[in-house]
């Protein structure tokens, strides 16, 4: 469960479970320290969190967004704060992450945010946890908000009282232009867990784009073996993403050379489904091609009907000759249509890899392409060759 589901399952509980909000003491800051602190702060917020709009519900009437919170918070310690993005050239004297976690504790929501505070290096002057209750109260506003809000002010405190920073001592000359964020992120656990593959020798991996969307810093996993990887190429349209590890690889698959996808052929997906709950070895279904099409609105999407799971996005879809007939993108969601008597079985849906092969082309990244007639190759071998060549693939914000 990533974070983001974390703050809704967090909302949803907040009328049945009260609790009290832990408010960081000024006698923490030191007394001759005039606020706010005459300092630019960079502030970093994980993607799919500084997104989170606060319910217009009656109760709240407010719809701020948690980097709203965030800022509000921050700017009464330092003149100058504003959120961190990738290449922003605007200049900074420190640098601070934030990382907001929820979670049900003896009958209450707590809020966690763990910190990093940077300066022009990529290791933290200072890092810690500061912790929140929260509490709903009708005509407090949105109480995940305030408790952003108020874990926020702790930190800020923290930091003054630790680094004393002024301009003199972090003065703004620093900017994200050239610097990679990846120094901010979180990489105790992955926000977001797919699966990849190798689709020649060169080290470089087909995925799902939705699997990498937002990452500050991606890699993929194999076994015991982690490599740092980077986006090359990406379609949203398609929902297709290229990833580069450097390093090269024995084991690829290769794309079917004439590129038609039959109804009723049989196929193996291959997948890291589930990695947070499941082992960390790579799962293997069978099935078949169901339908040419998928979703109404969709580009390019066969259905197929071998089972998967969360985290098989962006695994292979092969055909008995061991040719790549699709990359995974999605599954219709059986909670959704129960709720509408509907009870969909293993519809799932990949990108065609015809799809795929032109944007390797636009990008003049080398494939390999195989003949189309051996469509009943060595099952087994065919099984193996797939497994070989998939990984692991893992996103941090």
């Amino acid at each position: 469960m990533n974070n983001l589901r974390q703050i809704w399952v967090a909302s949803s509980l907040l009328l049945a479970f009260g609790g009290t909000s832990a408010v960081a003491s000024d006698a923490q800051l030191p007394r001759d320290m005039r606020l706010p602190a005459k300092l630019s702060v960079a502030i970093y917020l994980p993607a799919q969190v500084r997104r989170y709009h606060a319910p217009l519900e009656a109760a709240f009437q407010s719809g701020q967004t948690l980097e709203d919170a965030v800022l509000s918070a921050a700017q009464v310690f330092f003149s100058d704060s504003h959120s961190a993005e990738p290449g922003q050239e605007t200049p900074f004297g420190l640098f601070l992450a934030l990382h907001p976690q929820f979670k049900r504790d003896a009958g209450q929501v707590v809020l966690t945010m763990d910190y990093a505070v940077f300066a022009a290096g990529d290791k933290p002057l200072l890092n810690g946890s500061e912790v929140v209750n929260l509490r709903f109260d009708p005509a407090g506003g949105d109480p995940i908000a305030n408790a952003v809000f108020q874990a926020t002010r702790q930190v800020m405190i923290a930091t003054i009282a630790n680094l004393r920073p002024d301009d003199t001592k972090y003065p703004a000359n620093l900017d994200l232009k050239s610097r990679s964020l990846e120094f901010a992120a979180k990489t105790d656990k992955p926000w977001e867990s797919g699966t990849g593959f190798y689709f020649n020798a060169g080290g470089q991996i087909l995925t799902a784009a939705h699997v990498v969307e937002d990452c500050i810093k991606i890699d993929v996993k194999r076994d015991d073996k982690v490599s740092p990887a980077k986006v090359i190429a990406r379609s949203n349209v398609i929902d297709v993403a290229v990833l580069d590890t450097g390093a090269s690889s024995p084991a690829f698959l290769p794309f079917r050379r004439d590129l038609n996808v039959e109804l009723g052929e049989g196929v193996t997906s291959v997948g890291y489904p589930l990695s947070d709950i499941l082992s960390a070895t790579p799962t293997l279904t069978r099935g078949n091609i169901s339908a040419h099409g998928g979703l109404t609105g969709s580009v390019g999407q066969i259905q197929f009907s071998a089972p998967i799971q969360p985290g098989s996005s962006g695994g292979p879809v092969v055909a008995d000759g061991g040719q790549v007939l699709g990359i995974v993108v999605g599954t219709l969601s059986t909670a959704a249509l129960a709720r509408q008597g509907v009870i969909p079985q293993n519809v799932n849906f990949a990108l065609e890899s015809r799809y795929a092969v032109k944007l390797l082309q636009k990008h003049n990244l080398s494939f390999v392409s195989a003949d189309p007639s051996n469509t009943h190759g060595d099952t087994t071998a065919v099984n193996q060759a797939a497994l070989a060549a998939i990984v692991n693939v893992r996103c941090y914000e």
